[in-house]
């Protein structure tokens, strides 16, 4: 993934900079509270927060749903952000490896609660 800024409301930008190696479909949401969410995923499902309230300082990735090695396929990375409050959001995602009752992997949609606090 890359990022581009801009200080004059999207009319000028600059160069684009490698963010993280990898990622697709990027989620953004900004809290009540200001902690700005990115959710991203592939090879698996990834949330950073930011709390300088500019995007500018990113903490590292958190794994969601983690995988053994890059090729490996576990979700198709496309996620979800609803705030359901000033402090947390709900994350939706898909996980490929998702065992039901009886033991048998199955796709999954799942969503998770997440509570975050800026420090």
């Amino acid at each position: 993934m890359y990022v581009s800024r801009s200080t004059d409301l999207g009319v000028t930008w600059t160069k684009p900079e490698t963010f993280t190696r990898a990622g697709v479909l990027p989620r953004l949401l900004q809290l009540a509270n200001g902690v700005i969410v990115l959710a991203s995923g592939r090879p698996g499902v990834q949330l950073r927060f930011c709390t300088d309230g500019k995007g500018q300082k990113w903490t590292d990735p958190f794994e969601m749903l983690p995988f053994k090695n890059e090729s490996e396929t576990v979700s198709c990375g496309y996620t979800g952000l609803l705030a359901t409050g000033p402090d947390r959001f709900l994350l939706i995602y898909s996980d490929f490896n998702y065992r039901n009752e009886v033991g048998t992997i199955r796709k999954a949609i799942k969503v998770r609660e997440v509570i975050v606090t800026p420090k």
